[in-house]
């Protein structure tokens, strides 16, 4: 008798074995879960992965993993929220709702989240287009080794099964943090590649740089401060750059600084709301204008157009956290950052970084300035921001364009060596 004829669904013997195989959207779920939990990829990518898994799953428009780094709870998996938030959304123990579920080490759910007095909101984040919440507690050594919270747009309370679900759900999201910290007792390190853009090698401790997004999230400033400061802060470059001679770096100087002087940008920018989006807009519009001419005569300006708006927004992150005194740009560090622009690169000849590290394009002001510093500038780095956390030791070694650049992540002592060779 075929497998088929007991199965009792089918009117088959009840007392008959039956093999669940795939069809099962939640049985597949759960087995995809603790397949993720142990995959040997960076814990960020592999919890927003079952982030996405159990959004579709629980039917939420928001999943994310708070992880418990000393008294801080850092999001380091999401899906639903935009990904500058995995490592820059930050809350004590305690702190908003999120907080509560891990101090209470109970299931903490809500209707309408930022009518509660303990809401928590994070500016930029956007969550109060998703009120409903439920946060469970992720338990591991007698305490909360971090907190699953989902959310969705419907202002609906979570009902006893959905919680147990959640629950249940977290299970595999534990796993994947106990495996990580077994992992860690482990040296971790990698190679990666990039393309040589300048030439040169460095060894230091890395540096990512924050986006606009990640500033807003820790405190609002007047950011009319930041540019006022920012003239003293880039001077230094300014000066070595045109004592240097190279024209190419003269000219990236001399469109960039403009930006920085710019009485009605300024103006513009202190009016903007105090929001990523509100400053994007103001960056975006701006760049445009001196480029309607061209576009009226039929010329392409779209490229010219995006160049000139992300070094506003580079403009307007290094007056924010300028502005903020917060510490982000060390001297001697190995920056890493998404994109290059000219303002970075100008900075970095200020500060003496040890090199640019980028996951994405550089800008030709940015590659004028770096070659006329014989600064090491890396693009297109795949991996670089699942790997590269702050204060990982790092060798660079780009030789000449063409060949491919490498990145160690807490590298191998010859190739400290090697870097430092090339380096002298």
């Amino acid at each position: 008798m075929p497998p088929s004829a007991r199965d009792p669904e089918l009117g088959g013997d009840p007392a008959a074995v039956r093999i669940h195989h795939p069809g099962d959207a939640r049985v597949d779920g759960i087995l995809r879960l603790i397949e993720i939990a142990g995959e040997a990829a960076p814990l960020s990518p592999r919890l927003s992965a079952m982030c996405a898994e159990i959004a579709a799953m629980t039917g939420v428009d928001v999943a994310s993993v708070y992880v418990r780094e000393g008294e801080t709870l850092v999001m380091r998996g999401n899906h639903g929220f935009p990904a500058e938030a995995l490592g820059r959304v930050r809350l004590g123990v305690g702190e908003g709702l999120t907080g509560l579920c891990a101090a209470c080490l109970r299931p903490v759910s809500v209707a309408v989240a930022a009518a509660e007095d303990g809401f928590k909101l994070v500016p930029g984040l956007g969550e109060e287009r998703f009120p409903a919440y439920v946060g469970v507690p992720l338990l591991g050594g007698g305490r909360a080794a971090g907190v699953l919270v989902l959310q969705r747009a419907e202002a609906r309370a979570f009902s006893a099964a959905e919680v147990a679900l959640a629950t249940a759900l977290g299970a595999p999201v534990t796993l994947a943090l106990e495996r990580r910290s077994a992992r860690d007792e482990a040296p971790r390190s990698a190679r990666l590649e990039g393309d040589v853009v300048a030439s040169g090698a460095a060894v230091a401790r890395a540096a990512p740089l924050p986006t606009l997004t990640a500033l807003e999230a820790r405190r609002h400033v007047d950011i009319g401060r930041g540019l006022d400061r920012l003239p003293a802060e880039v001077e230094r470059a300014l000066r070595r750059v045109r004592k240097g001679g190279d024209a190419a770096a003269a000219r990236a100087v001399a469109a960039l600084e403009p930006l920085w002087l710019d009485a009605r940008l300024r103006e513009r920018v202190v009016a903007a709301a105090p929001t990523v989006s509100g400053l994007c807009a103001v960056a975006r519009a701006y760049a445009r204008a001196p480029l309607r001419v061209a576009a009226a005569l039929g010329g392409d300006d779209d490229a010219a157009a995006t160049e000139r708006a992300e070094e506003i927004e580079d403009l307007l992150a290094v007056a924010w956290a300028l502005a903020a005194d917060e510490p982000l740009f060390p001297p001697g560090a190995i920056w890493v950052s998404e994109r290059a622009g000219g303002l970075v690169a100008l900075l970095a000849a200020a500060r003496d970084a040890g090199a640019l590290v980028v996951a994405g394009h550089a800008t030709a002001a940015a590659v004028a300035i770096c070659r006329s510093e014989g600064r090491p500038l890396v693009t297109g780095v795949r991996g670089l921001h699942a790997w590269v956390r702050p204060g990982d030791r790092c060798a660079v070694d780009a030789g000449h364009a063409g060949a491919p650049a490498t990145v160690w992540v807490n590298p191998p002592a010859t190739a400290i060596e090697r870097a430092r060779a090339r380096r002298a």
